[in-house]
Order: C-alpha cells, then sequence, then structure tokens
C-alpha cells in the first residue's frame, strides 16, 4: 500500500528551494511502485488487456470459420466447379450470367471466378487458357484465401498434367473501405483504447490521491520538500507511464496501428492530460476511495457509451441524439476515421478541434481547482 513521500531524498533541496523535478519523480517512482505490487492496481491496469483479448477470440471465433463463400460463374462444366464443390473448406455459389457474379462480388463480398468454355479441353490440351479470379478483400479470411489460390492452382495441373497450364488473372477487388473483419476489428481496440484512458487512467491516480488522503499523509507532505502540485505532477507522470504501458501492449497485442495511425496517435496524446485531468480533479474533489470509485465508475460509464455504440452498433432515438453530444463522441469518431481510412476525411478536422476544445476546458478547470484550494490535492477539505 501506500508508504507516503518519506522516500523522498533530502538532496532534492538546494538552499531553500527544492529541485521540483527531482520531488516529481520521487513521488512518481513511489507511485509506480505501488501500482506494480499493489494486487488492486494490477489488475485495475490490465482490465482492459484481458477484455481485448477476450473480444479477439470472440471475434476469431466468428471470422475465422475457415469457411470461403465462392461465386462461380461457369460456362462449361468444368471439374474445377466439381473440385470445388467436394472441397469442405468452400460454400460454392453458382451462378448464370456475369452480372450476377459480378453483384456477388461487390455487393455479397465473395471472391469470384468466371470459368469459360471449353477451359478443361483447352487445359488439357495446353493451350493456356485465361482464368479471371475476383479476390474480394472483404472477405477476411485472408489466409483461408490463399489457401483456396494453392488448392485451384493443383486442380488445375490434374486437368492439364504439366506446369501450370493456363494463365490465370488473380483480381484483388478494390474498396475505399477497410474489411468487415477488419472494421470490427478496429471497433473492439477503439472500445478498450477509450477504456484503457478512461477506465484505467483515471482510477490510478484518482485512488492514489484519495488513498493518500484517508491515511493522513498531507501532515507528512507539509513537512517534506514536497507542495500540492509537486504531488499533482508526480502522480500524473505515474499514470502517464501507466497508461503509455498498457496502450503500447494492447497495441501490440493487436499488431499495430491501421489507417492513419500518426492521426490516431495524436487523438491519443491529446487524450492523455483530458484522463489525467478528470482523475486529478476527482482525486481533489472525493474524500474516499469509496467515493472515488462511485463518482468515477458512473461518469466513466457515461464517456465510454460512445465507443460502444460507434458505428457498427447504433442507439434507437432519441439517445444516439443525445450521445452524439457527448465529448468523447468525438474522440470515438477521430479514431474511428483515423484506423479504417489511410487518408483524411472531411470529418477529421472537426473532430480534432472539439477534442482539442475539450482538452483545454479539463487542464484548465484542474489548473484552477489546484489554484483555488492546492491542498485539496493532500488534505480533505
Amino acid at each position: 500500500m501506500t508508504t507516503g513521500i518519506e522516500t523522498i531524498p533530502e538532496q532534492t533541496q538546494i538552499g531553500k528551494r527544492p529541485q521540483h523535478w527531482r520531488v516529481i519523480w520521487a513521488i512518481a517512482r513511489k507511485d509506480i511502485a505501488e501500482i506494480t505490487t499493489n494486487t488492486q492496481f494490477i489488475v485495475m491496469s490490465l482490465l482492459p488487456v484481458l477484455i481485448f483479448l477476450l473480444y479477439r477470440l470472440m471475434v476469431s471465433g466468428i471470422n475465422n470459420s475457415s469457411i470461403l463463400d465462392i461465386v462461380v460463374y461457369d460456362l462449361g462444366n468444368s471439374q474445377l466447379v466439381t473440385a470445388m464443390q467436394e472441397s469442405p473448406d468452400i460454400e460454392l455459389h453458382i451462378v448464370t450470367s456475369e452480372d450476377a457474379l459480378q453483384t456477388r462480388i461487390t455487393e455479397g463480398n465473395m471472391t469470384g471466378i468466371q470459368i469459360p468454355a471449353n477451359f478443361d479441353a483447352a487445359v488439357a490440351a495446353g493451350n493456356m487458357p485465361e482464368l479471371n479470379v475476383w479476390l474480394n478483400p472483404e472477405d477476411g479470411l485472408s489466409s483461408e484465401t490463399a489457401n483456396w489460390q494453392r488448392f485451384l492452382e493443383a486442380e488445375i495441373l490434374k486437368i492439364g498434367q504439366q506446369t501450370l497450364p493456363a494463365q490465370i488473372e488473380w483480381t484483388d477487388v478494390e474498396s475505399d473501405v477497410f474489411s468487415v473483419g477488419n472494421g470490427l476489428n478496429n471497433y473492439l481496440l477503439i472500445v478498450v483504447l477509450t477504456m484503457v484512458f478512461f477506465l484505467t487512467g483515471t482510477n490510478l491516480v484518482a485512488m492514489l490521491i484519495t488513498e493518500e488522503k484517508e491515511k493522513k499523509m498531507g501532515v507528512v507532505l507539509i513537512n517534506s520538500p514536497a507542495n500540492p502540485y509537486h504531488v499533482a505532477l508526480g502522480k500524473s507522470l505515474a499514470g502517464t507511464i501507466a497508461i503509455i504501458a498498457v496502450l503500447l501492449i494492447v497495441i501490440l497485442l493487436n499488431g499495430g496501428l491501421t489507417g492513419n495511425w500518426p492521426l490516431a496517435l495524436l487523438f491519443m496524446a491529446i487524450t492523455l492530460p483530458i484522463a489525467l485531468g478528470i482523475s486529478i480533479l476527482t482525486g481533489s474533489l472525493v474524500h474516499s476511495s469509496k467515493q472515488c470509485n462511485s463518482w468515477l465508475g458512473i461518469g466513466m460509464i457515461l464517456l465510454l457509451v460512445p465507443a460502444w455504440f460507434s458505428d457498427l452498433l447504433t442507439l434507437p432515438e432519441p439517445f444516439g441524439t443525445i450521445f452524439s453530444f457527448m465529448p468523447t463522441h468525438f474522440l470515438v469518431q477521430g479514431l474511428s476515421d483515423a484506423l479504417n481510412s489511410n487518408e483524411l476525411v472531411k470529418t477529421s478536422n472537426s473532430n480534432l478541434a472539439v477534442w482539442l476544445l475539450v482538452m483545454v476546458v479539463v487542464v484548465v478547470l484542474t489548473a484552477w481547482r489546484l489554484r483555488q484550494n492546492p491542498r485539496s490535492i493532500i488534505a480533505h477539505a
């Protein structure tokens, strides 16, 4: 548990003025030790990581069924159709026109293949006929698609009894949006990223403040080189290190960030002082850990709602409109635009501007609170 500020070294004071950065680092170091040894804080820190892993397992179970939907337009009763029908890894959809084939590819999110008339005979004769295949990225089954490509080549070899006796034209179907599977992964990633800031980060710093207030550590602080501003900055530094560590774990488990990742990082950088400001404000206002958990729990759930109900899930009216005015709505939309597109979209600038304004408001409120009552960070008012 919290051991106080007695670990602040005496050499931090030179003459009558302490070296502020050493005092701040001493407080941060003590709090980091507290976070890494306190079971409650460890669970609180790793909760978003555990939820992320659970979600990824669920998504993996949904997306990776190993069944590919293939739409086929066969003009000549090819043996390839029979071979694919016998494969347990393929769900075959046979159409009777080229228009139907293209419709299934573009609207049905399927990989498509058009087999010309007399294809088998041309392969057997070694005439190298063309075979058009459209690989649709929205299938979200990249490894299964690669296996199917090898399967198709092997079946053609059986027909021709020679080295790939056909000219296969593989066409990747272009799309302006990311795949459905990738969109779902990004949705889950946004939910967890917002949890790291507004569940783990805010609670960690606020709990560190309220625990010391409950133990009346303000008496120790008054007789030490530290003042309330050092305490606020030291705990913010400890919270920053904890938040960044958890974020790195989540991002590494996700395999990195997709889309316009510098913009996504910018949104997260702006979110950091917002989360820390909320936690310091809460810690200065409440008197106990129980109050901290109650008020922050309710407040943070409200802030997280826009992440839960974003592009993939829609709230019924009037709740959708009401929650669209919540500050975190602009963070969620900004992250969604950044992660799902390589280019800036029209709403990126407006979302970024609003989120920057939210940061300024929170930081100003926090500074005002500390200026009006600096002792509130170390003792009950």
